[in-house]
């Protein structure tokens, strides 16, 4: 194992469409995972605007097609509501004579 750090995955001087906050911009391809889209299993620090994974940290890239990468990570399924019936007003509707 060499003591080189290793460069980026991404060279910030070229012309790459990701993020300017990309981990893969500052990590080689082992020091980030790569998801499918935001999730709450990732979540944002703002602190120093960077998405890392809840378990351990690992700093997390959430536009595969900007990188290059499949996504390693799947966020589940938004979860949606089935519509809520209006409530009844109590009104009866009236009737229209001819």
């Amino acid at each position: 194992m060499s003591d080189q750090a290793q460069p980026p995955f991404i060279d910030p001087e070229s012309d790459y469409p990701c993020c300017w906050f990309c981990p893969a911009l500052r990590f080689p391809r082992s020091g980030f995972l790569v998801a499918d889209r935001p999730s709450r299993l990732w979540p944002f620090d703002a602190a120093d605007g960077y998405r890392y994974t809840v378990d351990d940290r690992t700093p997390v890239c959430v536009h595969p097609g900007r990188v290059g990468l499949a996504a390693e990570r799947t966020a589940p399924p938004l979860a949606i509501d089935p519509p809520a019936e209006p409530a009844p007003t109590g009104k009866r509707r009236l009737r229209w004579r001819r």
